[in-house]
């Protein structure tokens, strides 16, 4: 007989996952905190269970065991990426490894799906919109006002963040309709809602980040369903989703004079000469000082602001005093750049494998012929999308509610995804027998 205590630590293990987003707008540091409830109820998991794992086939299954490897080693480079640099350089920082472990530890939480449960992102997209319901709520009753009424967020975030991640929770509330088999009109409407409220908070969060990923996704998903409906279909829905960008851009003044201005910026840009220190500007000149810095140490990395010594290198001379501060104060605004100059090589990689490597499995599985396999995987990938997109103007993966929430996504996502694959092998092994 199962002991009740066990089944109750698998369940309250499902429950911290499923309510992990709900307070990621409004509460800081509710995401380091329900990440630490996630790692430990599944350090548990994965001991009570691993005589169940070790008779399910999945110890024996290669394909299953191949892809658990990479995606934990995958989870498990920004902090190994840290650890090479610093080793290189001979100085050692422990503050350095705080959000690379948030990621790394996202791995156990992973393992753990696989022995538990294999609704959880369905169970989790009910939770999805009361985010964005909640952090209406803040906004209309204690709005955050230190960046100006035109620029609205919460206590918890910058809106940068504020308005990538509402817009990101809109999105997974939208796409999350596809995880139901019966399409209750109230569900609907109710996940409608939490998309709609996540779009018009991001607005009002002032944030130019990431607003790309929604055409993106939405052109992807016709992509994806091109055998669900005719052509014809999906040509109109391709031109309705071109016209609606382009009627953005023309009946909204913010938004035009954003886009011009981003426009104008990238066309000005002197490759030779010093730039203004402007929103697009300055994140140009990063990049460039970033491969400058890269060349003058690849190995060891310059860890964070610390490359005073070459700040009046005639190489430099591209980027004006107040960008090369900004740079060296406040980091280099995008996930990339930044951990190049912080980490070095190590750093690149770890930052384009975190998310190439989920990328490609979430690819990979968009052809499964198991439907909820299929499902999860593309609202995998709308939020892999929404997250790198945000990272060429924010730095992520450096920000430990970032990170953990990145991390734990990543993982249940991918845990789903594999417990699908387990699930199948059993009852195919099953009925072989």
């Amino acid at each position: 007989m199962v002991n009740k205590f066990e089944v109750s630590a698998e369940q309250f293990f499902v429950l911290s996952m499923v309510i992990s987003p709900l307070f990621l707008l409004t509460v800081a540091g509710w995401m380091t905190r329900i990440l630490v409830v996630c790692t430990l109820l599944a350090i548990y998991v994965i001991y009570k269970n691993s005589l169940f794992v070790n008779n399910s086939g999945l110890t024996t299954n290669h394909k299953i065991n191949t892809d658990i490897k990479i995606l934990c080693t995958t989870l498990s480079l920004p902090l190994l990426g840290t650890f090479l640099a610093q080793s290189f350089s001979g100085q050692y920082a422990w503050a350095y490894y705080d959000s690379p472990a948030h990621v790394l530890v996202s791995a156990l939480v992973l393992i753990a799906i696989l022995r538990t449960h294999g609704r959880v992102i369905e169970f989790m997209s009910y939770t999805l919109p009361i985010a964005n319901f909640l952090a209406l709520i803040n906004i209309v009753f204690h709005p955050n006002l230190h960046w100006s009424a035109s620029r609205l967020s919460t206590q918890a975030l910058d809106p940068l963040a504020f308005g990538s991640l509402s817009r990101t929770l809109g999105l997974l509330s939208l796409i999350s309709i596809k995880l139901h088999s019966e399409h209750s009109k109230w569900l609907t409407l109710y996940k409608l809602l939490g998309f709609a409220i996540g779009i018009y908070l991001s607005i009002l969060s002032g944030s130019r980040t990431g607003w790309i990923a929604l055409p993106v996704v939405a052109l992807f998903w016709i992509y994806i369903e091109r055998k669900k409906y005719k052509f014809t279909t999906k040509l109109i829905s391709a031109f309705v989703i071109i016209l609606l960008v382009i009627s953005g851009y023309l009946l909204s003044p913010t938004v035009h004079q954003r886009v011009s201005m981003a426009a104008d910026e990238v066309m000005t840009y002197k490759w030779d000469a010093p730039n203004a220190d402007t929103s697009i500007g300055a994140r140009i000149s990063f990049a460039h000082m970033a491969v400058f810095l890269l060349e003058k140490k690849p190995f060891s990395g310059w860890g964070d602001g610390s490359f005073e010594s070459v700040m009046n290198d005639p190489a430099l001379d591209f980027a004006v005093m107040s960008t090369k501060m900004t740079g060296l104060t406040a980091g280099f605004h995008n996930e990339i750049t930044a951990n190049m100059v912080r980490s070095g090589i190590w750093g690149l990689i770890s930052s384009v494998a975190i998310f190439l490597i989920p990328a490609l499995f979430f690819m990979r599985h968009l052809s499964s012929y198991l439907p909820q396999q299929r499902n999860v995987a593309f609202m995998a990938l709308a939020f892999l999308t929404c997250q790198f997109v945000s990272s060429m103007s924010m730095e992520l993966l450096n920000l430990r509610y970032a990170a953990s929430f990145y991390g734990l996504m990543i993982a249940i996502f991918c845990g789903q995804i594999l417990f699908y694959s387990l699930n199948d092998n059993t009852h195919s092994t099953s009925k072989i027998r």
